[in-house]
């Protein structure tokens, strides 16, 4: 399979999801799983299954090729695809996860989506820490990053580091990159911005916003977001900047760490002009 992405928010038109045939609540490997898994509001999989489908429905009316990963053997947290592996250009990058249980998903993905894959050989990456521009991959440095692995990326644009506030899991559930100047960000959950992002117009997650993994929007191309349909404040700023949003109910799966931009893995965008500006 060819894949491509420029930017993230070119229009998205094939990506890549795991539904939780298999989830179960075992050993938490992040904050947010610690929270819930071992209280009466565990997720339960019946509804993880049910809002799996209804963004997966949604993708579809969005005109987007959706390929589905199969279950993985022995992965009962697989679902959030975008973890294990990120496009950059037309290069699919395999990640090192940080969490033992889920060290299988990176290939699992290179062998379902059959492209050019370069794995990650040092270190620890995750691809919910890479975030792609036309000119520069910005990664996160935090829970699921680390110096070794970023040190170890190599591509044809610039790699730049965000640090991260303790804590964090992971840089899209701090901030993301909706347009080539606009983003939602959660001011504490970044130690600092780059030069790089001194242009960008910043729409501003709450605390219970973040908590409910807010600013873990998706990008479907330019002037429109997937997003959680508890967060009408967010929706309403984000509408006064010029951005359609479409609501999804993703309170079960947000429990696992992560939300709509977590659970899809972008294969190829379509960009609008030469090398994806607009």
């Amino acid at each position: 399979m060819r894949v491509h992405v420029d930017a993230e928010w070119d229009r998205l038109t094939v990506a890549a999801l795991a539904r939780p045939t298999n989830f179960e609540p075992v050993e938490p490997v992040n904050a947010t799983q610690r929270m819930f898994f071992a209280t009466a509001d565990a997720p339960r999989r019946e509804k993880m299954l049910v809002q799996h489908d209804a963004v997966r429905a949604a993708l579809v009316r969005e005109g987007v090729e959706v390929v589905d990963i199969a279950p993985l053997e022995g992965a009962p947290l697989q679902f959030n695809v975008r973890d294990p592996a990120a496009v950059v250009g037309e290069e699919l990058v395999l990640g090192r996860m940080g969490a033992a249980v889920r060290a299988g998903e990176p290939g699992h993905v290179g062998r379902s989506v059959a492209a050019p894959a370069a794995p990650v050989t040092a270190g620890v990456v995750e691809g919910g820490d890479v975030m792609v521009t036309p000119d520069v991959v910005f990664v996160g440095l935090g829970e699921r990053t680390d110096e070794a692995g970023y040190a170890g990326l190599c591509f044809t644009r610039k790699v730049v580091a965000i640090p991260l506030a303790p804590g964090v899991l992971h840089l899209d559930v701090a901030m993301n990159l909706i347009g080539p100047g606009l983003g939602v960000i959660h001011p504490p959950a970044v130690e600092s911005l780059p030069p790089e992002l001194a242009g960008v117009t910043w729409v501003e997650v709450t605390e219970e916003e973040y908590r409910e993994q807010g600013a873990n929007v998706l990008a479907l191309g330019p002037g429109r977001v997937m997003m959680d349909a508890r967060h009408t404040r967010l929706r309403r700023e984000l509408t006064a900047h010029g951005v359609t949003c479409l609501p999804l109910d993703l309170d079960e799966i947000t429990k696992i760490g992560g939300g709509v931009r977590c659970m899809v893995l972008p294969l190829r965008r379509a960009p609008a002009g030469p090398a994806g500006r607009r």
